[in-house]
Parts: C-alpha cells; structure tokens; sequence
C-alpha cells in the first residue's frame, strides 16, 4: 500500500465518520446549549364533571323544594355539554330546550332571559343570532352563564318550569357551586 492510498482511505474513513457525526447532531443537544423550557401549558377554563353534578343536584333541590319537574344541563365555555339529567316525568323534550338554553348562554355570555328580550328591543340581532346557530340556541329564560374569577367556565340551561322559574333554579344550582368551592356543602 502505497501512502497515497493509506492517506485516501484514511480521508474516506474519516469523511465517514463525519457524515455519521453530522447526521446525528441535527437531533442531538450539544453540552453547552442551553434546555428549551416545556411549552406553557395553555388551560382553558373549564367546569368539572363534579361541579356541574353540583350545580344540577343544587337546580334540582330547588325544583323539589317547590314540588316541581324539570330538567337542567351544564356546558362548558364552548357550549359542550359536561353533564345534563332530567327529572322523572319530564319530557325529553326539556333536555334539548335546557341544552339551547346552556348554549347560549355560554356563547353570548349573558342570561337567556336578557337574549330573550332582543326580541323586542332588538329584532335583527335576535333573528340574526337565531339564523347563526340554526336548532342549537334557545332564547328563552332559564340559561345562566357561570363565572370563576371572572372569566366564564360554562353556563347551566334548565327547563320545564313556569315563566323565570327556570332562571332561579339554574342560580340556585350556581349558588350550591359557590358554596362548594368555599369549602361548605
């Protein structure tokens, strides 16, 4: 072997072993470079399955206090529905009023009793809300939107009870929340 050849193989090898090396390093971290933080944790705000049990067990209570049916549903921000029952001998139908109920509630961010009332006041936003959201928002009484901290986590929508009954149920249900994250029950 001549030293031409020895010194073309060693640059073979050695143009290897650098092909190797910065083929690796894309992935790899140097030792000095510094550790990206985790990216932030975005949290939305949100309502728990247990909050909103209590929330509608608290709606509920209030119904039976007054020996009256209906039936009551909790979405979160984005108008999702968390949990939703319905009392025995109400009709399915309430479920779905108390859903429109909810729903708007959580996207137009104020009671549907207020909504209700653009009606009147305001007839082109109301038909304009209504056509928007065909069959999902229902602008009558009885949604509330619910709020932590001020920001809103969700809304409760009931339905089946008399003219702003819904309303109060749907605030009696938010108060029992209130009590429970103050730590009584």
């Amino acid at each position: 072997m001549t030293i031409v050849n020895v010194t073309l193989r060693l640059a073979a090898i050695i143009a290897a072993v650098l092909v190797l090396a910065l083929s690796g390093s894309s992935s790899a971290q140097t030792p000095n470079s510094p550790t990206p933080s985790p990216p932030s944790k975005l949290v939305s705000p949100s309502i728990t399955l247990v909050e909103a049990r209590i929330i509608i067990d608290g709606a509920i209570a209030y119904a039976r206090q007054r020996n009256v049916l209906m039936a009551a549903i909790v979405v979160d921000a984005a108008g999702n529905p968390v949990s939703s029952d319905r009392m025995d001998g109400v009709s399915a139908n309430n479920v779905l009023y108390a859903e429109g109920k909810a729903y708007a509630s959580a996207l137009q961010r104020q009671t549907t009793q207020t909504l209700s009332e653009l009606a009147k006041d305001r007839p082109d936003r109301y038909f304009g809300i209504m056509t928007m959201y065909p069959g999902k928002m229902y602008l009558v009484g009885g949604g509330v939107p619910i709020i932590s901290s001020g920001v809103l986590v969700g809304a409760v929508g009931v339905a089946g009870l008399a003219q702003y009954e819904d309303e109060a149920a749907g605030r009696a249900g938010i108060a029992a929340w209130d009590r429970f994250r103050a730590g009584g029950r």
